[in-house]
């Protein structure tokens, strides 16, 4: 046996005809429901999913900004230290009236044991460069006589040089200048002063370390790869000093120092990192870890012995200190986080797909179910045959035709109808024929009722109208007529043309009976004196015509 399977499909996996209207306000509901709760699984695992991660790159962050943080501090105390061993060997030489050639030569020797500075000077306190050793990528050399400089000018030696005995300064990074002139490819350093004093306890000048900017970042990258973010380094006025947006050192970039460019461009974050000297926030721009260094604050948990610092003053042209910040953007924490979601994209698809399907099973046996309910309800009111209210329905029916007549005070009816012959079609023609013209005569009586009426099948060939809120015996007269004339008309059946003809009995509520049995016992009377009547009537012109 061969089975099709579009049919199969159609019967288990589509709505009938039946059950279609009810499907089609079904499903979207539980499309919606089921989508919400599958919706709100995923989006909850994924909120602790995301909660894990962001505690994840916010610890890495920390890290990260710790480990930042001391490499500034160690990169700053070797330099500072060396400072101070510097100056204390150029004290030395002055103290034995050396010649300046053996003070540049004691101060090339220290260059050449220290490549991570670029330029060593040392100047008198007219500001003029006494020695000057630049490193270069082959040796360190010393500059010649002709060569040096005036510095008188700059910053740097205006303000080492008011230094005290052992006091230190620190000046943000920079480009190193030759002539006023920038130099090229570009050099940015960090300059660290310390004044010099000659034998007689007088100051004599300032000795100035270029430390090489290239070497701290590429030790910040370094510690910056514990974790995701980008390290940067801040002034504590706001500004960049040095700016990264990858993990390759080419990629920083060093701002003059009248730009203010961070505060401008993230002025919430800013608010964030003044509140406190260290700490990890979110913002819409990314996740920020960052961490306060002052000269204060530094060599706290620092082997290196502790250096006397003067701390230059807010708005001047120093900084008061660095701020060390690992910066994820958005676009990278929203990678990492789709990446860490409880379920990729393809999955979600598939899930999607699923909670489609099942709301089409959840809407396809709802409906059907719903169908049969009805069917049954129905069955459970009606006739089989006729589909007219049944008995026990119209009993119902009844009862509350006659309690809304007696509240209202308005008479209603019963209108008992009986097919004539019909024992005697059956046993000629068959039940299929008497089938038919019990479905026909049901059809024709609910043509014939308002639709206030309730017609009904009581059994057998038996049948009943309900007739709710009559003015009077009229109404019901007239209603009984329209009955009886519609039965006279001929039907078609398989073995020819039949007449139907119907006896029909009428009783009128109050004057007839007040309640459903004497009112039904009343019509049923009506009827059969009817049908007495005209079977009398029937007996007679045989007679006459027999005559």
């Amino acid at each position: 046996m061969i089975t099709d399977t579009s049919d199969n499909f159609s019967r288990y996996l589509l709505p009938d005809r039946r059950s279609a209207r009810v499907f089609i306000k079904v499903f979207p509901a539980a499309l919606f429901v089921l989508g919400l709760l599958v919706v709100a699984v995923i989006r909850y695992g994924d909120q602790r999913a995301e909660k894990a991660v962001m505690e994840s790159l916010q610890k890495e962050e920390r890290q990260a900004s710790a480990s930042m943080s001391l490499v500034v501090q160690q990169a700053l105390f070797t330099t500072t230290a060396s400072l101070q061993y510097l100056v204390a060997l150029i004290e030395r030489n002055l103290a034995e009236a050396s010649p300046v050639e053996d003070v540049a030569q004691t101060i090339l020797d220290f260059s050449r044991a220290h490549p991570m500075f670029d330029q060593l000077r040392y100047l008198n306190n007219e500001g003029y460069e006494v020695v000057r050793i630049d490193a270069e990528i082959e040796d360190s050399k010393i500059v010649a006589s002709s060569q040096l400089q005036d510095k008188s000018a700059r910053s740097y030696f205006q303000r080492g040089v008011a230094l005290s005995r052992g006091k230190v300064i620190v000046f943000p990074v920079e480009f190193n200048q030759e002539r006023g002139v920038i130099e090229y490819p570009l050099k940015p350093v960090i300059r660290v002063a310390m004044p010099v004093f000659g034998p007689d306890d007088k100051k004599v000048g300032v000795a100035i370390i270029n430390y090489k900017a290239t070497v701290l970042l590429k030790r910040l990258f370094a510690a910056g790869k514990v974790a995701r973010g980008n390290p940067n380094i801040l002034s504590v006025q706001g500004r960049w000093l040095m700016e990264t947006q990858g993990f390759e050192p080419a990629n920083y970039q060093m701002n003059p120092i009248e730009d203010m460019s961070f505060i401008e461009r993230y002025p919430q974050e800013w608010r964030s990192i003044s509140q406190s000297t260290e700490g990890v926030f979110h913002t819409e721009n990314g996740l920020y870890s960052y961490r306060v260094l002052l000269p204060s604050s530094l060599g706290e948990s620092s082997s290196v012995r502790r250096v006397s610092w003067t701390v230059p003053k807010r708005g001047s042209d120093g900084e008061g200190g660095w701020i060390v910040l690992s910066h994820i953007p958005t676009e990278q924490i929203n990678s990492i986080l789709a990446a860490n979601q409880m379920l990729p994209r393809s999955a979600k698809v598939l899930l999607g797909g699923m909670v489609l399907l099942s709301a089409w099973l959840v809407a396809l046996q709802f409906s059907g179910n719903r169908v049969r309910i009805l069917s049954l309800t129905s069955a459970a009111r009606s006739d089989d045959l006729t589909g007219l209210v049944n008995r026990g329905e119209f009993d119902r029916n009844l009862f509350r035709a006659i309690s809304l007549a007696q509240r209202n005070k308005r008479p209603m009816g019963v209108v008992y109808i009986d097919v004539n012959e019909f024992k005697t079609l059956n046993d000629t023609h068959g039940h299929a024929s008497g089938d038919k013209v019990l479905i026909a005569i049901g059809d024709r009586l609910v043509k014939s009722c308002r639709n206030s009426d309730v017609a009904a099948r009581l059994g057998g060939d038996e049948f009943a109208v309900i007739l709710w809120e009559l003015a009077g015996r009229a109404d019901a007269r007239v209603a009984a007529m329209s009955i009886a004339a519609r039965m006279q008309k001929p039907l078609k059946l398989d073995h020819g043309e039949y007449q139907t003809s119907v006896s029909i009995g009428v009783a009128l509520y109050p004057d007839d009976g007040t309640t459903p049995e004497a009112l039904l016992a009343h019509a049923d009377q009506k009827m059969y004196a009817e049908k007495a009547l005209s079977k009398e009537a029937a007996r007679a012109k045989a007679q006459t015509q027999m005559a």
